[in-house]
């Protein structure tokens, strides 16, 4: 076997673990997030006026909202073979809210997060920029967690 046959055997192989790394340990692939986006109507069963000025007794109110793609018990059930993460190394400073921050999303669904948020007592949220790439700008608050990069953990 010459060396670039090695080389590009190699590569092969990266490609692979890469592949299996992004699909089943993350379980979340990022997509279009215009794609992403659904409208609905409400009816609400009171009256209102409208933007005319003009009572309306019985209407709808259409709303646009992002729909995840993933289903979180199938991705725990993806990921229960996963070692255990050491949280300690992602302690946040003593002054601060989050017990953990800068945890790595590749983390999000294993067994040690599963097992403290079944709990009750802690809250995640997700936190990244923005991805121009996926069409998704991001709020000043908040990230969803397809386009996340890292996450954080909160006491409820």
């Amino acid at each position: 076997m010459t060396i670039e046959q090695m080389i590009e055997n190699e590569r092969f192989l990266d490609e692979q673990q890469n592949e299996f790394t992004t699909d089943a340990v993350l379980g979340i692939m990022p997509r279009n997030y215009e794609d992403a986006l659904v409208t609905r109507q409400i009816p609400n069963h009171y009256g209102y006026y409208n933007d005319a000025g003009e009572y309306v007794e019985n209407g709808t109110h259409t709303i646009t909202h992002y729909r995840y793609n993933h289903n979180p018990m199938e991705l725990y059930e993806a990921n229960t073979n996963q070692p255990a993460v050491r949280l300690e190394d992602y302690e946040a400073p003593y002054f601060e809210q989050a017990l953990y921050k800068g945890i790595p999303m590749e983390f999000r669904y294993n067994p040690t997060i599963r097992n403290m948020m079944m709990t009750g007592n802690f809250r995640i949220k997700y936190r990244g920029g923005s991805k121009p790439q996926y069409g998704f700008v991001r709020n000043q608050h908040n990230t969803l967690a397809e386009y996340a990069d890292t996450f954080a953990i909160y006491p409820k």
